[in-house]
Parts: C-alpha cells; sequence; structure tokens
C-alpha cells in the first residue's frame, strides 16, 4: 500500500520477549489467537493549521495458535484496493496478496524470527484499551542521516508486535500528513478463519516482491502444493 513506503524507525521496548531470535521451532508452539480491527486516519494539513482527510483504512490484522499472522488493509480513496499479507511460518513462505488483481508474491521465510531489542530505554510501559504496549518515539532517516522523531508508536510484544496506537506527521508527495492509528476492536482467543491464511486456486502466484519483473512461467497455488483455497 502506498502508505507503507515509509522508511520508519520504530523504536519500542518489548520486555515480554527475552532473546533477540527465537528459532523456528519455538515459533511453531502454540501462541494465544487473537483478531484485531484497527483504523487508520490519514490527514492532510492545510494553511492554518487545518486538518482535512485524505483517507481512511481499516485493518484486519491476525494470529492463530500455529504463529501464522493475517493482515488485510484496504482504501477507500478511488481506486479502491485492498491487500492482504500473510506470514506462513507453517510453510515457510510470507505472501503479497492483491485481491484485485488476483496475484500473489511470494518469499520464503528464514529460519529465525528477529526481534526489537528488549531494553530501548526510549520506551515506556503504558496500557491503551486494556492492551498493554510499549510506547516509543518513531524517526525518520533523511538523505543527510538525520533521524527526527516524527511521531510515536506503541506495540504489543505479548501478541507478537500487533500495532495498538501509532501517531505521525510526515511529509510524503508534497504534502505534510498527519497518520492516526488506533486499535477497534480486539478478540483475544479466537482463531481466525483458516481461509484468510489460503491462496484462491484461480491466482498467479508469482516468486518475489511487488513491482519486481515477472517471471516467465508463473506458478499456480496447485503447482506450488500450496493446496486448494476459497477466496473471501
Amino acid at each position: 500500500m502506498k502508505y507503507r513506503s515509509l522508511r520508519l524507525t520504530a523504536l519500542c521496548s518489548c520486555a515480554f520477549l527475552g532473546p533477540a531470535a527465537l528459532p523456528s521451532q519455538s515459533v511453531l508452539s502454540r501462541q494465544r489467537p487473537y483478531v484485531a480491527i484497527s483504523k487508520t486516519t490519514i490527514y492532510v494539513e492545510q494553511p492554518g493549521n487545518v486538518e482535512v482527510i485524505k483517507d481512511v483504512i481499516r485493518n484486519i490484522e491476525a494470529r492463530d495458535s500455529q504463529g501464522r499472522r493475517f493482515s488485510s488493509a484496504g482504501s477507500n480513496v478511488p481506486p479502491q484496493s485492498r491487500y492482504d499479507w500473510i506470514r506462513d511460518v507453517v510453510a515457510g513462505r510470507s505472501y503479497f496478496v492483491n485481491r484485485h488483481r488476483k496475484l500473489a508474491y511470494f518469499t520464503s521465510l528464514g529460519p529465525t524470527v528477529s526481534i526489537p531489542h528488549p531494553l530501548d530505554f526510549e520506551s515506556q510501559a503504558v496500557e491503551i484499551r486494556g492492551v498493554r504496549c510499549f510506547e516509543g518515539p518513531v524517526r525518520q532517516t533523511g538523505p543527510n542521516g538525520a533521524s527526527p522523531v516524527i511521531g510515536t508508536t506503541c506495540v504489543s510484544a505479548e501478541l507478537g508486535h500487533l500495532l495498538v496506537h501509532k501517531d505521525l506527521r510526515v511529509e510524503l508527495g508534497g504534502e505534510r500528513l498527519h497518520i492516526v492509528s488506533e486499535l477497534e476492536d480486539l478478540k483475544l482467543d479466537t482463531e481466525p478463519p483458516p481461509e484468510w491464511f489460503e491462496i484462491p486456486g484461480d491466482f498467479q502466484l508469482l516468486p518475489g516482491e511487488p513491482g519486481t519483473p515477472a517471471p516467465q512461467n508463473p506458478v499456480t497455488p496447485s503447482a506450488a502444493q500450496f493446496g486448494s483455497a476459497t477466496g473471501r
């Protein structure tokens, strides 16, 4: 999504997590499942410190008990779009799914999952809407190497780095944007639908990231032994 291109460094402490990397076997142990809905409102700053809503994006974030992660986001600004991200630690793949174009890009996951350092002195433990999270500054690295603080973010390490709140002010595309994300609903101990982690059979599977040259012979989900799936 266009707003994911921001090169941001979120400084947050994750005291619930110990080592700097977890073996894949540990990742596959049972984890607390959840389904969360968040809202991101993007404002454009006008003269006179007036903010006008540019876009409202609603995200679904989920994790199942196997540790698989799912994220879905859609934009209300025409042309409307929807993208899904799947991190399947069981299959060892990560997917970027374009539902409108029926495309799914995939990459292989490494044997470990990196996690932030647990002792970031700039963060503090807070509770937002009943969710424990660590709040810290967000920095944007500029071309001159400077890293000014452009806002704050609060992430729950207990829930696998689920974003609980974010408040940023950044210049992008010649506009001064104010981006606010907040958690609207969280259902703990709820397994997400299994089809969220599946790729429909009529989708093309392409290796690599979006924007990379398309291969001459794109694979299909069945050819990739991903299994049958039904769309939502």
